[in-house]
């Protein structure tokens, strides 16, 4: 199996969940680091996790399709995305309506700072 190409992925990603694609892109812009990157695997199976301070990022494929963006949680489970960001206070209707309101979560939420 050879190694994993991040932007052999990212465009992999893209035609099956755009608006993942754009908030992995734009977390490796704002300084996110990869953590790992898997795939593919048998039934085309990827894995990339994106970290920055305490925080991770998991974006995947599995047969073909997105499974979405997951946050990992304090108890280190991961869960959509969605569910973390409106449990904080604001409740974006989707990743694809509201990039900037995830966006500006992890941001905030991943200066490095425990606290």
């Amino acid at each position: 199996m050879s190694t994993p190409d991040l932007a052999g992925f990212l465009d992999r990603l893209a035609p099956r969940d755009e608006a993942a694609a754009w908030l992995a892109r734009r977390l490796l812009e704002s300084g996110w680091s990869v953590c790992e990157l898997t795939g593919p695997v048998q039934m085309d199976v990827w894995q990339l996790l994106l970290e920055r301070g305490k925080h991770r990022v998991r974006f995947g494929i599995e047969r073909g399709r997105s499974d979405g963006v997951l946050v990992r949680d304090d108890a280190g489970a991961y869960r959509p995305i969605l569910d973390a960001v409106s449990v904080n206070g604001e409740v974006p209707g989707s990743l694809a309506e509201d990039r900037t309101v995830v966006l500006r979560w992890l941001d905030e939420g991943s200066d490095g700072d425990d606290e």
